[in-house]
Order: C-alpha cells, then sequence, then structure tokens
C-alpha cells in the first residue's frame, strides 16, 4: 500500500510528459515540417534528453502518429443536441469551424503542413492522410444523401460531388486563413456555401 502513491504518481508524471512532448512536436512539425524537425530538437524544447523522450515514443514516426491521434482527438465536429434532419446537422458545420479556429489553430496549422508534406507515397503520413480524405468524403456522402432523402438537398445536387466539394472548400479556406486570418472567415465562407446547396423553404 505505501507504495502506489508513487506508483500512481509516476503514472501522472509520464502522461503529462507524454502530452508535453505530443503538444511541442506538434508545434515544431507545424512550423518546419516533419522531416525537418529532428527528435534531438524536440527532446530540447520539451527540456529532456533525447534517450528520455524515445522511452515514450520508440521513433520519430511513432511520435508522428501520436500528433496525429492528437490533433484527430482535440479537433472534433460535434454536432448539436437533438439534431432531428442531416440538413441541420451540415449547417451546424460552421460552428465547429469557428471553435477550432479559436481554440485550436496550432493543430489546423499542423493539419495543413504534414498534409502537403505527406503527399509522397513513401512519407510516413501518406496513408493517414490519403485514408482520411476517403473517410470524411464517404462521411459527408452518406449526410448528404440523408439530406437529399429529406428533401434538403437539390434533387440535381450529386450528393458525392457535393461532398468532394465541401472537403476541398473546408480545407482550402483553412490554408487561405492561415495566411491571412483577418479577412478570412472560414465559418463565414461555409455557411454561405451550405446555405447556397441546402436552400430554406
Amino acid at each position: 500500500m505505501g507504495e502506489e502513491p508513487e506508483t500512481t504518481e509516476g503514472y501522472r508524471v509520464g502522461r503529462e510528459r507524454r502530452s508535453r512532448i505530443v503538444r511541442d512536436a506538434t508545434a515544431l512539425f507545424a512550423r518546419d515540417g516533419y522531416a525537418d524537425t529532428s527528435l534531438r530538437e524536440i527532446a530540447e524544447r520539451v527540456g529532456v534528453s533525447k534517450s528520455a523522450l524515445l522511452h515514450h515514443y520508440p521513433s520519430k514516426d511513432a511520435l508522428l502518429r501520436a500528433v496525429l491521434a492528437e490533433r484527430d482527438r482535440a479537433i472534433s465536429v460535434s454536432p448539436p443536441a437533438h439534431v432531428e434532419r442531416a440538413a441541420d446537422a451540415l449547417r451546424d458545420l460552421p460552428r465547429n469551424a469557428a471553435i477550432n479556429a479559436a481554440s485550436a489553430p496550432g493543430l489546423i496549422e499542423v493539419y495543413a503542413v504534414l498534409s502537403c508534406e505527406a503527399l509522397p507515397p513513401d512519407h510516413p503520413a501518406h496513408d493517414y492522410f490519403a485514408q482520411r480524405f476517403a473517410a470524411t468524403i464517404d462521411h459527408f456522402t452518406a449526410v448528404l444523401r440523408a439530406a437529399q432523402q429529406d428533401g434538403d438537398l437539390p434533387a440535381h445536387r450529386d450528393p458525392a460531388r457535393e461532398a468532394i466539394r465541401l472537403v476541398a472548400l473546408w480545407d482550402g479556406l483553412q490554408y487561405q486563413w492561415l495566411y491571412d486570418r483577418e479577412s478570412v472567415d472560414v465559418a463565414a465562407e461555409l455557411a454561405a456555401h451550405l446555405d447556397d446547396i441546402l436552400p430554406r423553404g
């Protein structure tokens, strides 16, 4: 019984250190990219030795996977409560965009940098982004198809094509926002697009 507090404290310290490593790696990947960031640089920023960093994340690829997993956990699309129609869930997307821009700009930055850097097939994040794009488009295709079945998405619009356009618009707006955060309003532009494809009344 006497050793339990030390063990619990050790777990807490370990969790906090892993969180700090992921947070600082995210900042460096967003600034310099994955390829141009070394484990030594990350360790120095965290304030630990490289061997201590490798104790928590045994390779740079493992740390990259942790960064992407944390990004997915933190950047989430939370639907409003009591949504009855798919169109209402879609119209709520601008709210999520505004929340993410305000609360997690660094995660938007790292996504933008890594998604471009990961284009070569041999990049360790290539499959992650390829699968993520496919899954996101499939998700929005299903939601838009449901909106069409509800009569909210006009019959002449193809849900699959609209899903591709929606994802492209959202990502493109985020890239523009990173260059000009004063002039580019991601949420407003998304809302205008959704009003266009989901006319009310």
